[in-house]
């Protein structure tokens, strides 16, 4: 789609040629129209002139008083000519015209008409012809002047209009572009906001915003609040949910195993298998809410504050096991990762490695070659190399009832994928346990 500001000035360019381009066309109809009534208006002045100095001889015939001429007329190729046409075919021509003529149009008492011709020396004239009625016979004059100066200066006149006519468009233009862009700054604030969404730093947009965009931007925060205030009560539902059934399943799985229940074994050992899954998803989705902890949902996450809080929180939940879990984070700052995914993933994963460690736990946060590296060590009995590859295969399906290695994988697998990122599981190192390494694009 076309940007906005394109839209703009396209919009203002199309609509300001069309506006110079018209008022070009009205001021040169209108220039050239007052330029040739005022020339008109000066023929009709020499016309009423030559008329008086006309009279009729003995003869019948028209006789012109060459005294009372103007002396423009009888220098030649002076740009000022007449013609006088009788009705009985006697012309006269003035001086001016020399060896040239000047064509005429034959015209009745009391008709006058005006056109444009070409006359000596290639000049460019405006011709006056009128029909006049002399003691009592008819005739023509034509009056003509030379307007190739006029012409000339019109037409420089026309070429500097233009001119500062595009001038004067390229200028608003760029106006118009700097009006855009000043208005549009005004909205940096939202990107930057929005990319601080993004990154978690912020959990609102800000308002300081044009009024046209303010109306959306209460939307968008409402919407936000919103998305937040319905995810933290599905989260405190889930855990609420499960507290709540674990009682209820206690007590089940106590009649069950209760030898006074008359009971078929096989059906017993069901049931009691199913309840205990019952009671593992219920710690599963515990152990979620604690981890999340409070917090509103979009914030950046930090290492160094979330961390230590959370091998403090897993120490006592893994009690009475003591275990050494150790941090290495070599970040500095939040890191641009959702709070709440980061601490689901390395939660999971060092929940895991907790569970199956002897004494000690490594994790380890750094940023390598454009990615961020996770990895979670452990000094327990590891796996084999056909059981890694059944965590790691593609497509399968990791879940906590699993023996051995799969409590909360399926969910660390899930997030590393919602960022585009690898997973991979293999022999520790440094502990001789299993290694859970997770690299995320950085700035992701």
């Amino acid at each position: 789609m076309r940007s906005l500001e394109g839209r703009l000035q396209l919009g203002l360019a199309v609509s300001l040629v069309v506006l110079i381009g018209a008022v070009w066309w009205v001021g040169h109809a209108a220039l050239h129209r007052t330029a040739d009534a005022f020339v008109l208006s000066r023929l009709e002045h020499d016309a009423e002139a030559l008329v008086g100095a006309l009279s009729r001889n003995g003869a019948g015939q028209l006789d012109l008083g060459q005294q009372r001429l103007t002396p423009v007329y009888h220098q030649p190729y002076s740009g000022h000519y007449f013609v006088i046409e009788a009705s009985d075919g006697q012309r006269i021509r003035s001086r001016s015209l020399w060896d040239q003529d000047l064509a005429g149009l034959p015209l009745g008492p009391g008709m006058s008409q005006h056109w444009r011709a070409i006359g000596p020396d290639r000049q460019r004239l405006l011709v006056l012809g009128s029909g006049y009625r002399l003691e009592g016979g008819d005739f023509s004059l034509a009056v003509a002047e030379d307007v190739t100066p006029l012409d000339h200066a019109l037409v420089y006149y026309e070429r500097l209009f233009a001119a500062m006519a595009v001038g004067g468009l390229i200028l608003m233009l760029l106006v118009q572009r700097f009006v855009v862009r000043r208005a549009f700054a005004t909205l940096i604030p939202i990107y930057r906001d929005i990319g601080r969404l993004e990154s978690g730093q912020t959990v609102t947009l800000t308002e300081q915003v044009p009024s046209e965009i303010l109306p959306l931007v209460h939307k968008l925060n409402r919407l936000l609040l919103l998305f937040t205030q319905r995810l933290e009560r599905s989260r405190t539902a889930a855990g609420n949910l499960s507290h709540a059934i674990k009682g209820p399943l206690g007590l089940l799985r106590q009649q069950l195993l209760d030898p006074a229940l008359s009971i078929d074994p096989k059906t017993r050992e069901a049931l009691i298998e199913q309840v205990e899954r019952l009671r593992r998803l219920a710690e599963r989705q515990l152990k979620r809410a604690r981890l999340a902890g409070a917090g509103a949902a979009g914030l950046r996450f930090d290492p160094d504050e979330e961390l230590p809080t959370l091998a403090r929180l897993l120490g006592r939940i893994h009690a009475p096991k003591v275990l050494d879990i150790q941090l290495d984070i070599r970040t500095s700052g939040p890191l641009d990762l959702d709070r709440e995914d980061m601490l689901e993933l390395l939660g999971n994963l060092l929940d895991n490695a907790c569970k199956w460690a002897s004494t000690r736990v490594l994790c380890n946060v750094a940023a390598e070659a454009g990615a961020l590296v996770f990895k979670v060590e452990d000094d327990g009995p590891g796996c084999s190399d056909t059981e890694i590859a059944d965590i790691t295969g593609r497509g399968v399906r990791l879940d906590e009832e699993i023996s051995g290695h799969g409590l909360g994988l399926a969910i660390a697998k899930e997030i590393v994928e919602g960022y585009r990122g690898r997973i991979a599981f293999h022999r520790s190192s440094a502990l001789g346990g299993l290694c859970a390494e997770v690299r995320l694009p950085a700035g992701e």
